[in-house]
Formats: C-alpha cells, structure tokens, sequence
C-alpha cells in the first residue's frame, strides 16, 4: 500500500509512497467557492416581483423597506453578471464526459495530446500504480479504455514518468510503482496502440522519477527528477541509430548511421535539407552531475551528437546486403552558466529554441526560481522576476507569449489559482476568471488544444480526482496575435 508523506519528506526520496508530494506541510485544501449563478428569466421575474413600493408601510418603514428592495436587486444584479461569460475573459468549466470507461482516480499521470485527442497513462491513486491507457477525444468528450498490443508485457505500472511525442509515437521514460524507480525506455504506436521495447545503448540515465522532458529537432531530452536517495540536476539526450547488419562471403559486420528520432528508416542526414523533422512537445548520478568528456557544443541546434554527421560507407558501392534495425542512443550533455540547484517535480516548457524551467523542489525547499537552457549553446541563466511565487506539481502550458501556471503546491498549501508568466517582461500577471474553477490540487496534467486548457485529475492532500475542467481561451484577449517574440529578463 502507498502511504503519504509530507511533501519535503517526499520530495527527497521522490516518494517512495504513492503521494509524490504529500501535504504533512500543510494539508488544507481550498476549494474556490463560486457564486450561484442565476437565469437572466430568473432575475427579471424576481425583480418585477420586487418593484412597486409597499403603501401600508409608514413612510419610515417605506424607505427602509425600498432600500433593502434597492440592495437585493444590485445584489441579483451582480449575481447575473457574474453569471455571464464576458466576450474578453477566461471562463473555467467543469464538463460532463461521456463514455463507460471513465478513469478512475488519479495523480502523476501523463497526458499527450494526439491530433484532436488526449492519451492518459499511469498515474496512481492512494493504493497502486496503474498502466492503464485512456483515451480523451476533445470534440466529442468521449473516453475510451483502450486494449494495447505489441510488447508483452506491456509496460509497468508507473507514475511520475515523462511522456512526449514524436510523430506517431510516444516515447515514455522512467517513472516508478513505489519503492522502484524506472529508467526503461517504452514507445506507443498512437495508430495501431503497439507498445514497442527499443533497444537502447550509450550513457543510459539511472532510474528516475518527477524528471520533465521535451523535444527539440527530433532529440528527446530528459532533465533532473530524483531517484528515492536524492534531488538530480543532469541532462540526457536520446537519438536514433540505424544499424546495417552487412554480409559478403560468410562474414557480417555491422554498420551504423545516426538519425533524428522522428526519422524513416533510410533517413539520410547528409541528404537532408533541414538536418531534422520540426517538432514541439513535456537521476541519477550523484558523484557526477556533468561528464566532462563531452563538450557543449556536441549537442545543438544542427543535430546531436559530434559523430551524427559520420556516415559509415554504405556497403552497396561493394555489393553488400544490408538488413537495417533501429536502436537509440542516450548521451548526457555538458552545459556553462548558472544550472538549476537539483529538483524534481518541476515544469520544462520548449519555447523555440530555449526551455524555461519553474519551480519544483527539492525535499527541504519549494522553489519559485525560473531558468533558460538555450539548446543551441546549451547555456543556463538564470531570470529575475518581480516577486517570488514558489510552486511545485504544477502545470505549465504556453499559449501565445504567455505560461499559463495552474495549481500546485507552494511550500503550504495546494493552489486552485491560475498565474500567468509573461515571456516577453518575464513578469507575473494575474487575470480575473469567470466560471466554476477546478478546486486545489497538484498532480494533474494540462493540455492545449484548439483555444481551450483541458485539465485532468490530481490531488489535494486529501482527495485524488477524475474530473475534467476546460478553461475557454476563446477570445482574442489571451490567444495574443504576437507569434514571434523575444524571451526577456535574462541575467546571468
């Protein structure tokens, strides 16, 4: 059974509980309480009830009485426009699903959008880990429990892994079911739901959970997380190899060329006119955070490593057959400047070529810092805000110029608030929302799709959720025309 811990406690071991970050700290949790919303019918039907002066009153008792007459139908008055979504500010929702295969409960999950749908997997509630695969279609609100084929057996129950996208498949790393920690590689055909076991070689990460991970020019990368003893701060990078068996005279001897992950089989680098496929997306060495051996610039914007563009000769100039096979390479990366202290349960947001990292903790403190990692120069700095705001198990989501931060836990208590980083200043904004709120709660997953956040599940120290909330970004207010922009406010 998973037990829970406080969230400083939690932090340290990257729970071994199945509460990765428990509320020993404080285990209030607020729930924002909206204002009964009433039908503009309604409200005219009670204020005309209202309207005429009494005359058997005195005129004392008149004025009295028209004055509270006067307060109640200010009072309706607010009631209504509070009921109304405004045309230029965010609405929340908490929308009915439909479907018999609801999930259950859950916390530390992953959530990766996929065309118009969402797929959910692992997480945990208060007893175990799930392998679970939901999925969420966004038009219709559908949910769907989906049987997996492929690999067997399919991948362990496991919470907070990482999951991202590369064309049709999600590569899913790490995670754990409690007292283990994973550092098992695992892909998802999101077209046929195949699971596939690659195989793997080179500095492969040790076993890790809480890390956040993205994907720039086709290289999945993976950054700090902990492994049960202690908060990490390192950096991996996975690319692809194609390895040809070769075959002449009864001798075989294998060939290899380095490719993007999103590449075909027969991706040829040198023939390539980008050197990758755009694509957008979301420890365990406690001697060494960084090896030494490899320079910053082996990793950048062209591809990834310094061997990615040798070519070995291809065999057909000589005759030879070949018989490709894939199998992926981990590689850990140097970089300079100003690293983030070791954490876990942070957010690592791409924003073109730079990835801003905020908040997370590492077992004694909750953090309210926020770095760059530029990946072209694989250089840190570190940004000066204009006031703190601590935050770990949070969510991060760019839409436009902005992060929309939702939830999470400060160091005290969890947070329903929704706080918004401007990328452009650097600076902390808060905006008025209308509609029913999700309540607090940390664990939970984000996505954007279309002009709405949709949110799903979590926990508030109390209470593990299945919920599903949208927040409406419709308007043009906060989908900023601005789509090319500077990020600001770096210091080193």
């Amino acid at each position: 059974m998973l037990s829970s811990q406080s969230p400083h406690q939690n932090i340290q071991n990257f729970s071994r509980s199945s509460t990765p970050l428990s509320t020993s700290i404080s285990k209030s949790s607020p729930v924002f309480s909206e204002k009964r919303q009433v039908p503009a019918k309604s409200l005219r039907r009670r204020t005309e009830s209202i309207s005429s002066p009494s005359t058997t009153k005195s005129g004392n008792d008149s004025h009295r009485h028209h004055g509270q007459k006067e307060k109640e139908k200010e009072r309706e008055r607010e009631e209504y426009r509070s009921s109304i979504q405004p045309t230029s500010l965010m609405h929340w929702s908490k929308i009915k699903t439909v479907g018999r295969n609801k999930p259950r409960p859950m916390r530390a999950h992953t959530m990766t959008l996929v065309n118009e749908k969402i797929f959910i997997f692992g997480g945990s509630d208060n007893e175990t880990c799930f392998n679970d695969l939901y999925i969420f279609d966004c038009e219709t609100y559908w949910w769907t429990l989906h049987k997996t084929k492929g690999l067997v057996p399919p991948p362990r129950p496991c919470r907070a892994h990482s999951a991202n996208l590369i064309d049709d498949y999600i590569y899913y790393f790490g995670g754990g079911d409690g007292p283990n920690y994973f550092n098992t590689l695992y892909l998802l055909n999101t077209k046929t739901l195949c699971w596939e076991k690659p195989e793997v070689r080179g500095q492969i990460p040790n076993p890790r959970r809480a890390h956040t991970s993205w994907v720039y020019n086709d290289l999945l990368y993976i950054f700090a997380g902990g492994d049960g003893m202690c908060a990490l701060n390192d950096i991996y990078v996975l690319s692809k190899e194609e390895v040809h068996t070769q075959a002449k005279a009864n001798t075989a001897s294998p060939a290899t060329k380095i490719t993007p992950l999103g590449a075909k089989p027969g991706y040829d680098l040198n023939n390539s006119i980008d050197n990758s496929i755009d694509s957008n997306s979301f420890t365990d060495n406690k001697d060494n955070l960084y090896d030494a051996s490899m320079s910053k610039n082996n990793i950048g914007h062209s591809n990834s490593m310094s061997y990615r563009n040798h070519l070995m000769k291809n065999s057909e100039d000589d005759g030879i057959a070949t018989n490709p096979r894939l199998r992926y390479v981990w590689t850990k990366i140097t970089t300079t400047g100003k690293a983030p202290s070791p954490r876990g349960y942070h957010t690592s947001t791409l924003v073109g070529n730079k990835v801003i990292v905020y908040g997370g903790s590492d077992g004694h403190e909750c953090f309210s810092e926020i770095f760059i990692l530029d990946l072209e120069m694989n250089h840190w700095s570190r940004v000066n805000t204009d006031r703190p705001v601590p935050r770990l198990s949070h969510t991060a989501t760019q839409v436009g110029s902005y992060l929309f931060i939702i939830g999470g836990h400060d160091g005290n208590h969890y947070s329903h608030s929704l706080i918004l980083l401007n990328l452009v200043t650097l600076r902390w904004e808060v905006r008025k929302i209308y509609g029913e709120r999700p309540s607090s709660r940390g664990y939970h997953t984000a996505v954007l799709f279309d002009s709405r956040i949709f949110l799903f599940g979590g926990y508030d120290g109390h209470k593990i959720y299945n919920d599903m909330y949208v927040l409406d970004l419709s308007s043009s207010a906060y989908l900023p025309q601005i789509t090319e922009f500077e990020i600001g406010g770096i210091s080193e």
